[in-house]
């Protein structure tokens, strides 16, 4: 098994954070009903921009962090929405079976 957010994203790169002046991080274009991500509040627009302190970016990837937790891992999630950053826990939990 492995562990799970549950949110579809895109990266924002430093050269489109640059353009629309928002900050590098992973966009979010989609939660998941009854993911982890949708118990904490996440909302799509919204955009992760830390996860436990770590600056998401190209290099840095939300899927590629997500990938070496394990379920019932708590991470410290750095989200930004309408100007304003908020940190909030999330719990991993399994990823539902395809």
């Amino acid at each position: 098994e492995r562990s799970y957010l549950g949110v579809a994203y895109r990266v924002i790169t430093r050269d489109l954070a640059v353009l629309n002046e928002l900050p590098e991080g992973a966009y979010v274009q989609q939660v998941v009903a009854d993911s982890p991500a949708e118990k904490v509040g996440i909302q799509k627009g919204d955009i992760i921009t830390k996860i436990d302190g770590q600056q998401l970016n190209e290099k840095t990837q939300l899927s590629t962090i997500i990938a070496k937790k394990k379920i019932g891992d708590v991470l410290k999630l750095t989200i930004y929405r309408d100007d304003n950053s908020d940190d909030i826990d999330a719990t991993l939990e399994a990823a539902p079976e395809q």
